[in-house]
């Protein structure tokens, strides 16, 4: 008897859910044709001409010897892209694209960058400031009015001081609600929040913590304000006028072809397993973005040298911020940040099998891109010594 109770509850939440995902669809429509559209045209921003080569010069060439050194006997499969002064010293990538067919890796593979993306989104929402489109200071609520709570801000959203609950935390405890042709997708978060009655986890702008749900509510505010899908606003304003050609959104919904595409893989009794499959692939915004470490390359040259935004613009996005009570937090926009060490900016990804990570010394012009498909743990630590490397004559190296 009490199978079928539990099945006829299954049953009866499943339905309140298609009902409440139903309802917040027909009002999302709604507002759309009310919100403001705009139109961002790209065509007269020229692809930059990048420098792919690898140095040459003796004392760079000594140095990427060094950090081939780091990887010699060490279970790594991945690609590594190291650069100082604007030139690539380093570059390798070592293992398996996709361990079944044993496609192997090469500089052009495309790996989900997990959290990665969110400098991304963070981008999409500084070149709709700058056109006046929004202003970080606007209430979400204004571009989202099914979200329930009035007072967090968009910048809050960037630099996770919003409070808001964590739904990667919840979603997971809602997988009866949805089905392999059903997963939630952005525009669904707000309404759970609503219908569930879920609560803030603290005031607005009193504190930091870390939280995906800020980067999936900036991906539902540039679409509702560019008038296009998240996908197609960062592919025609970002990707395209860069040239990063290896470089596409994912959402396991629209299920899209991503060329060079890279597997995630776990270690399970000592061999590799796939592992990418997961209800949550179908948010986008604080993830999502599968890229090679050549268009990440490409990324940190257009940071260096801004033309689709304004170079006063990236510096509040890489810069500190702060909370109420006036005390500085090391988080930017989409950027991590390293305490007393203002040039450094960086941030790590990690969902599912995939680790990444980047780092930007902005003043010193050096960077560091890794790119991981098997989970490894080791990430931070080889930066470590790779960053040891690139000052071994710094009697006071960065300390990450």
């Amino acid at each position: 008897m009490s199978i079928f109770i539990k099945k006829g509850r299954f049953f009866i939440s499943f339905l309140l859910l298609l009902a409440v995902l139903g309802a917040c669809n027909q009002k999302e429509k709604a507002e759309n044709k009310k919100s403001n559209i705009v139109s961002t045209d790209t065509s007269q921003i020229k692809t930059p001409n990048y420098d792919l080569s690898v140095s040459t010069d003796p004392t760079e060439r000594k140095k990427a010897k060094e950090i081939e050194k780091l990887f010699k006997g060490r279970a790594f499969n991945g690609c590594v892209l190291v650069a100082e002064g604007g030139k690539i010293i380093y570059d390798t990538a070592m293992g398996y694209a996709n361990f079944t067919s044993k496609e192997k890796l090469n500089l052009h593979s495309s790996f989900h960058l997990a959290s990665v993306s969110k400098q991304f989104t963070a981008m999409a929402i500084i070149m709709l400031q700058e056109q006046g489109k929004l202003s970080y200071d606007d209430k979400a609520q204004k571009y989202i009015p099914e979200l329930p709570y009035e007072n967090v801000t968009i910048r809050q959203l960037l630099n996770h001081t919003s409070g808001v609950p964590n739904i990667l935390n919840y979603i997971p405890n809602f997988m009866c609600y949805w089905d392999s042709s059903g997963l939630a997708k952005n525009s669904d978060i707000p309404c759970v929040f609503e219908k569930f009655n879920t609560k803030l986890r603290f005031k607005p702008g009193t504190r930091f913590s870390y939280n995906n749900t800020g980067y999936v509510l900036l991906a539902l505010i540039v679409e509702r304000v560019s008038g296009k899908p998240f996908t197609e606003y960062i592919e025609n304003n970002i990707f395209r006028p860069l040239g990063m050609t290896d470089s596409k959104i994912y959402n396991a919904i629209d299920n899209p072809e991503i060329k060079n595409r890279v597997y995630g893989y776990g270690y399970y009794r000592g061999r590799p397993s796939l592992d990418e499959e997961d209800i949550r692939n179908g948010l986008v915004g604080e993830k999502g973005v599968y890229a090679s470490v050549i268009d990440l390359y490409k990324w940190d040259r257009a940071l260096e040298n801004p033309t689709i935004i304004k170079e006063e613009s990236l510096k509040e996005a890489f810069n500190y911020s702060t909370v109420a009570s006036g005390r500085r937090i090391n988080y930017g926009f989409g950027w991590r940040k390293v305490k007393d060490e203002p040039q450094i900016v960086y941030h790590f990804g990690h969902w599912r099998a995939f680790k990444t990570f980047i780092i930007r010394f902005t003043e010193d012009k050096k960077t560091i891109i890794i790119l991981n498909n098997t989970g490894s743990k080791s990430l931070k630590h080889l930066a470590v010594k790779i960053i040891k490397v690139l000052y071994e004559n710094d009697p006071n190296p960065p300390d990450l």
